[in-house]
């Protein structure tokens, strides 16, 4: 069963763009258990991989069956105990098979300090850096690109793996936190000493 978002929470494991990929969401979880095993896992969105490409489910003219249009394993759904935001593949397979379950998501939330976005919302230049919108926190969560990121004060800033990054300055902080399917990244944030830690997981068999 889904665990709803738990409140008094210091801690949150924070993983995005999982794309139905079993074994490396399976690594992460495990991973995330290990290092933080009493952190709230909250999901980014893009959970599951729509085999349609945008550009065709913008010129279909009826539904289609689900099993054409999602990567959809029972054991990888078993996987999925704990909340998420919506992501555009989540819409997109809506949009083709009139699914309604896969809206069931919000899509933003706001957890201590720190607001959640998958990120397909942003405007995204020719280089796929993103156009931050307007929020109230601190910090900004988000996936998307895939890509591992911080930006202080709106600044792309390096990264290092495993170090905690204290965000507790006064400063805005956006933060992609990179995506399951292709690197099993995730993020931890202690919204108590105020620190964003990235992290990649070892394939776990």
């Amino acid at each position: 069963m889904k665990r709803e978002m738990e409140e008094n929470t210091m801690q949150y494991a924070l993983l995005g763009d999982l794309h139905s990929h079993y074994e490396n969401t399976k690594s992460v979880l495990y991973h995330i258990g290990e290092i933080a095993p009493n952190a709230q896992i909250i999901g980014l969105g893009d959970l599951f991989e729509c085999k349609i490409g945008k550009k065709k489910a913008a010129s279909l003219t009826s539904l289609i069956p689900l099993k054409e249009a999602v990567i959809l394993q029972e054991k990888f759904c078993k996987l999925l105990t704990f909340p998420s935001i919506i992501g555009n593949q989540e819409e997109r397979i809506a949009h083709v098979t009139g699914e309604q379950k896969f809206l069931q998501y919000k899509e933003q939330v706001i957890i201590e300090k720190a607001t959640l976005l998958h990120g397909h919302q942003f405007h995204w230049n020719e280089k796929f850096e993103p156009r931050f919108p307007t929020y109230e926190t601190p910090l900004l969560f988000f996936g998307h690109s895939h890509r591992a990121a911080i930006y202080i004060e709106k600044i792309r800033t390096k990264i290092d793996y495993n170090l905690p990054i204290h965000v507790g300055n006064g400063q805005t902080y956006e933060i992609n936190v990179g995506s399951v399917v292709e690197s099993r990244d995730w993020c931890l944030y202690d919204s108590e000493q105020m620190t964003v830690t990235f992290f990649q997981a070892p394939l776990h068999k």
